[in-house]
């Protein structure tokens, strides 16, 4: 019954029929228990009757008078048993009914019901009291069965006439309800199909049900107005949504515009802000090529270093710019992958160094050598996370880790570790350091700088690179920065060098105090089956080293660290060289810091190699393979060094097109001072015109030009080229312009190059080499006998030997003002001489003792006189050294004159 009516029935139905039921019940119940109460009763009695009548039989043993007594009460009504025992529970007498089965009636107390009789337990005995013997009487339950029965009959037929009289009434009575709810159900109905909302329901009496139908009708009063308000407005619709459309339009226009707009202007603000970058950077550059007295050269110096900061800043901006508007893009080449994290680490791991902190790198076995991706972004993400680290740490240990990552299906996927030891971020801070703008530290006293960009800009590369960012930190407890990205095999996969047969089977002595550094070495070592053992000092190393010579297994070769305390790895590698069974065997000194006179030590005391850490598996692998194969001890292997100029080359006819004032001077100066010729225009109708006119073997074009830019004036060189069926000249663009995009822009527009404002003169020649095959014509540099310091301006011999005769005269007042100070332990005064020296240091050379001397100059400024005193006596040598050469390469040039005709 689905209906209402059903239901109304059905509810009225069952209603009634479980009442009934319940009244029956407790009706029969009733009966039931009061019949089986009659029943005991009347069988007791008669139990009593007979008990009484049964006194004399068994008082004079009279069995037959008993079986008479108990026959005659079996034959009649519904006792079946009777047993009659005497006093001591003997059966005396006992009668049964054919076929009914006897219980066991002597344990029961009085009277107990079974499942087919009643079992009554009577005493016998005489009018004293004496009692003679027990009666046990056994009756069936014929009657109170026959008494159910006629009930169940009784019940059936009551329920029955109960029912359908229910069913009768309720079909009638059921109309009351029923009626008003399908009227109200069948007129809402109507109104849904038929969408006439003119109709009504119809009011059937004064209860909840007629209000029910009167709210109805309101709502539908209602729904009518609306709908005719609808209909209204529906004719005026298409008007309302063309006038709606045509205003999305001109917003989405609107947007776009400004979208574009933003764009070029983000364009122009990098071309004006790198246009006077360009001058101060270029300028600077030059001027720091000039003759200077020491206090200029430091300042020209800072405003350098101050310039390319400010171009960091710059070039964060932009890239954030660029991924917020969508316009950035990864690149997929293949490419190195331990070789990309060992060149972004490696300069890191110098400026940790200088702080006397420990930059490690350990990458997993598993982690492929080859992969695919964008290797910019990804060196840009890690040079960021560790360049952090080193600028928070200022004491202990860096860690690089690299992981396989598990799930990455066809892609390999990388998880980065880059932990420190520093200040930490603290948990309330951690989710900041990822939005833009934000750092850990925003208030006027913090002691880091920055834009706040970095960790935005590597957070969102990542994610671009389908991979997470997140930091695990406490503040004053270090921080673990940790990111996973995505990366696809490499298209063409090198052959990895693997570790030949020789190095299988060698036993190496690993010496370095920091545990995470000999962990890392232990693990490459054993990889390539070599047998490490390790120590943590020169005292140990020295005593296990003699156990193993002992036991008969020598060390084939010595991998050192420089920097340990007490006994530092020069120290004892001399130890080693003095040893008569280890002074043949390969050594290879492992440095965090690139020492200045850390190659001269290595020649003087013979070692094989010296490596700069973080180092390469590959370096370290070619390192022992040289030093093992050779047979003797190599060359010392010092850390390669920027060159001081580029090879000689052929001089170029260069045609510089630039409008701008300044850097037309940096150019030009940069350009000539390589050796090339050069030829100034300074629009793009005067660039086209003088290359018509002229003949040049390179042009130099700037974008952004009066009259014509860079890219018509490119056209139209080409346009005449093809003309005239000439060769391609080679044009290099030069812009301050760096948006996605940009390079690409210049390359379709037939140009060969592309270098950045503010132009540096490495790009530049780099370019100019790259497109022509020529690096640029330099003098040649004399040879220095320079030792543990590379002096600038070999290629200027002339202005060497003066700024060296200057040094001389100057040198000895400056140390005896160093000495002065020491002595009267005045850390101010220490630190003002020292910061003298090294200004006059740092105009002949950028390593060696200018760096000891700005060693020096913090350890006062810090009140650390101790560390002042020890770092004394070295620069103390290292600037003998630095005078001897100087006076040498005075002698050479005397030797040069003389022999000129």
């Amino acid at each position: 019954m689905t209906s209402i009516r059903g239901k109304l029935i059905l509810v009225t139905m069952a209603t009634s029929a479980v009442a009934l039921v319940m009244a029956c019940a407790l009706l029969v119940a009733y009966d039931y228990v009061t019949f089986r109460r009659g029943l005991v009763a009347e069988v007791s009695t008669i139990g009593e009757i007979v008990g009484d009548t049964s006194v004399a039989a068994l008082t004079f043993d009279d069995r037959d008078a008993a079986t008479k007594i108990l026959s005659d009460l079996v034959s009649e009504g519904s006792i079946r048993t009777a047993v009659l025992f005497d006093a001591t529970g003997g059966t005396f007498a006992s009668v049964t009914a054919d076929g009914f089965p006897v219980t066991d009636c002597y344990s029961v107390q009085a009277a107990r019901f079974t499942v087919r009789s009643l079992v009554v337990r009577a005493p016998v005995g005489l009018d004293g009291g004496e009692r003679v013997g027990t009666l046990c009487i056994q009756a069936d339950l014929t009657r109170l069965d026959a008494r159910l029965r006629s009930y169940g009959l009784a019940f059936g037929l009551v329920m029955l006439v109960s029912s359908l009289t229910a069913f009768l009434l309720s079909s009638r009575l059921q109309r009351l309800i029923s009626r008003p709810i399908l009227a109200l159900a069948q007129t809402a109905r109507n109104v849904s199909t038929e969408r006439n909302y003119a109709l009504r329901a119809p009011r059937y009496s004064d209860d909840e049900m007629g209000r029910l139908a009167d709210d109805f009708n309101v709502m539908l009063d209602r729904i009518e107005a609306q709908d005719r308000t609808v209909r209204a407005q529906r004719e005026h619709l298409e008007e309302q949504v063309a006038a709606r459309t045509q205003e999305l339009s001109i917003a989405r226009d609107a947007a776009v515009a400004a979208s574009r707009a933003k764009s070029d202007f983000l364009a122009n603000m990098s071309h004006e802000i790198r246009t006077p970058m360009n001058g101060v950077i270029g300028m600077t550059e030059l001027a720091l090529a000039t003759e200077l007295r020491p206090d200029q050269r430091e300042y020209l110096e800072i405003a350098r270093s101050s310039a390319e900061s400010l171009t960091h800043i710059i070039n964060d901006i932009l890239d954030f710019s660029k991924i917020e508007a969508g316009r950035l893009t990864l690149e997929s080449v293949d490419f190195n992958l331990r070789a990309l994290f060992a060149d972004a680490v490696k300069p890191l791991a110098v400026l940790a160094g200088q702080k006397g902190v420990e930059l490690m790198l350990d990458i997993h076995p598993d982690v492929p050598d080859d992969c695919s991706g964008d290797p910019t972004r990804l060196r840009q993400i890690l040079v960021n996370l560790v360049g952090n680290a080193v600028k928070f740490t200022e004491q202990g240990e860096i860690v690089v880790s690299v992981r396989p990552e598990e799930g990455g299906g066809d892609a390999y996927r990388l998880h980065v570790v880059v932990s420190d030891t520093g200040v930490g971020v603290p948990s309330g801070k951690q989710a900041a350091i990822f939005e833009a703008f934000l750092q850990a530290d925003s208030s006027t006293s913090r002691r880091f700088g920055g834009t706040g960009l970095g960790l935005t800009i590597a957070a969102q590369l990542v994610a671009m690179m389908d991979g997470r960012i997140w930091v695990e930190s406490a503040s004053g407890q270090g921080s673990r920065f940790q990111f996973t990205v995505a990366l696809a095999p490499a298209g063409t996969r090198t052959d990895p060098a693997g570790p030949m047969a020789e190095l299988s089977g060698l036993r190496v002595l690993v010496v370095d105090d920091n545990a995470t550094n000999r962990r890392i070495l232990d693990g490459v070592l054993r990889q390539w089956r070599i047998t490490p053992t390790l120590a943590a000092g020169g005292e140990e190393a020295l005593r296990v080293l003699r156990d193993a010579q002992a036991a008969g297994a020598p060390f084939h070769a010595a991998l050192l660290d420089v920097n340990m305390p007490g006994m530092d790895g020069f120290m004892l590698a001399a130890e080693l060289r003095s040893l008569p069974f280890a002074a043949g065997a390969p050594i290879l000194m492992l440095s965090s810091a690139d020492h200045g006179d850390g190659a001269q030590r290595c020649r003087e005391l013979s070692l094989n190699a010296y490596l700069v850490k973080p180092v390469t598996q590959r370096d370290l692998r070619a390192a022992l393979m040289t030093a093992i194969g050779g047979g003797r001890p190599a060359a010392a292997n010092p850390p390669p060094r920027p060159a001081q100029g580029e090879p000689a080359g052929a001089a170029l006819r260069v045609l510089l097109a630039e409008d701008n004032i300044v850097n037309q001077t940096v150019a030009t100066h940069l350009l000539k001072n390589a050796g090339h010729e050069v030829t100034l225009a300074t629009t793009g109708i005067e660039a086209v015109e003088r290359y018509r006119t002229g003949a040049f073997d390179l042009i130099c074009m700037d974008l952004q030009m009066p009259e014509m830019d860079g890219i018509e004036a490119t056209a139209a060189i080409r346009g005449i080229e093809a003309a005239r069926g000439i060769g391609h000249v080679p044009i290099i663009a030069l812009t301050a312009h760096a948006m996605q995009g940009d390079r690409e822009r210049c390359l379709e527009a037939s140009m060969d190059g592309y270098v950045s404002k503010p132009i540096r003169r490495a790009d530049l020649l780099a370019e100019i080499g790259r497109v022509t095959g020529v690096a640029g014509a330099t003098p040649a540099a004399p040879d220095s006998p320079a030792r543990g310091a590379t002096l600038r301006f070999q290629d200027d011999p002339a202005m060497l030997r003066e700024l060296a005769q200057v040094f001389l005269e100057d040198c000895p007042a400056r140390l005896a003002e160093l000495r002065t100070a020491l002595a009267d332990g005045a850390a101010p005064r220490l630190a003002r001489a020292a910061h003298t020296l090294k200004g006059s240091v740092g105009v002949l050379c950028e390593d060696g003792p200018f760096l000891t001397a700005r060693l020096l100059e913090t350890a006062a400024r810090a009140g650390d006189l101790p560390l002042a005193g020890e770092l004394h006596p070295r620069l103390e040598q290292e600037l003998d050294r630095l005078q001897q050469d100087l006076r040498g390469l005075g002698a050479a040039a005397s030797s040069t004159t003389e022999a000129l005709p």
